[in-house]
């Protein structure tokens, strides 16, 4: 989507990026510092909340590890306002293209349902009121904060990890496929891009994370047939509808039982011999303990009340549980996101 930012909302989103990727030189003295006291990967105990009391102790008088905590404290609650800032300047000359751009072949339907306490009770990444709090959250989410923002500060490409999940399929003639968690549509762009002939559906509980991704969808002249909604209950999509269901880094947002029933649901909607492959974050048992806790320690931070009880979790044993065979979880960079759950239904 081709926009510019003024002066002053580039100078506050190159700001956020510079504070986060201080935080992270300032996280790798951290862990020398650590090193230093006897604390590593070898020496830290199994538990994680005695991992971090070890710590804590450790640097309770490290100027280094407060101002560290402080410029993450700082980034999470502010490069969301930033992204805010940033857009309500060039608001009156992007509105028309935003308006023109939700007309289309890119359908939006809106289904009644009821909002599950996780995703209407919490402001994840924390984001002020929540993902619908303003009506172009989904532009200020997508376009800004995760390309001005995320892609900048986090390693490796993350759009290219959803291509190469897709890319790992065992078939390239998927002819319907559903995405569960939709957003603003960069794993649907992915899915577009790598199974062009398919026809795409995707659900998400948000309206202005949907009509971002129709926006997306309109402007790369694609069809795509997109729900408001809960993957954990799909009544929209009949039994076996699908070739292929998939869903990118939405599992952490979640409790485990939520997991489940998304699970199950995709299990129905597939077809008999249809697949199934999601990603999400690295899991917690592939990581060393000074990782893992480094992972953690900003999860809490950042907004991701759930990322400790999922991202320990297996996920193989809930994919066999609803049904899926030849399940198989790993990770193509080990250490690092994602972490890819395949499986298949039978035919």
């Amino acid at each position: 989507m081709q926009f510019e930012l003024k002066q002053r909302g580039r100078s506050l989103m190159d700001f956020e990026v510079s504070a986060r990727q201080t935080a992270s030189r300032l996280q790798q003295q951290i862990e020398l510092d650590l090193a230093a006291a006897g604390i590593d990967r070898a020496t830290l105990p199994d538990d994680m909340d005695e991992r971090h009391r070890v710590i804590d102790t450790a640097l309770a008088g490290s100027p280094v590890f407060q101002a560290r905590a402080l410029l993450g404290e700082w980034c999470a609650k502010q490069h969301g306002r930033a992204a805010e800032q940033a857009f309500e300047e060039i608001r009156p000359d992007l509105t028309p293209l935003l308006e023109r751009l939700r007309e289309g072949a890119t359908r939006l339907t809106v289904h009644a349902f009821d909002p599950p306490k996780y995703w209407s009770e919490i402001w994840f990444h924390r984001t002020r009121g929540g993902w619908d709090a303003s009506d172009y959250n989904g532009f200020i989410h997508g376009e800004l904060v995760h390309k001005k923002y995320v892609s900048q500060i986090f390693p490796g490409d993350i759009y290219g990890n959803r291509r190469l999940i897709l890319r790992d399929l065992p078939r390239d003639d998927y002819a319907r496929i559903l995405e569960i968690g939709t957003s603003s549509g960069h794993h649907t762009s992915a899915i577009a891009e790598v199974f062009p002939n398919a026809t795409i559906s995707g659900v998400d509980p948000s309206l202005r994370m949907l009509e971002q991704a129709q926006r997306v969808g309109n402007e790369g002249g694609h069809a795509w047939d997109l729900h408001v909604g809960i993957g954990e209950d799909m009544p929209m999509f009949a039994d076996g509808s699908f070739d292929l269901v998939t869903a990118y880094a939405i599992h952490h947002e979640m409790p485990p039982k939520a997991i489940a029933a998304i699970f199950a649901e995709a299990y129905r909607v597939l077809a008999p011999g249809g697949d199934m492959v999601m990603a999400d974050v690295a899991r917690t048992g592939s990581l060393d303990r000074l990782t893992a806790w480094r992972f953690d320690w900003t999860a809490k931070w950042g907004g991701e009340p759930f990322w400790r009880a999922t991202a320990k979790l297996d996920l193989e044993p809930l994919a066999r549980a609803a049904g899926f065979v030849d399940v198989r979880g790993y990770q193509p960079h080990p250490g690092r996101d994602p972490y890819i759950i395949y499986g298949r239904k039978p035919a």
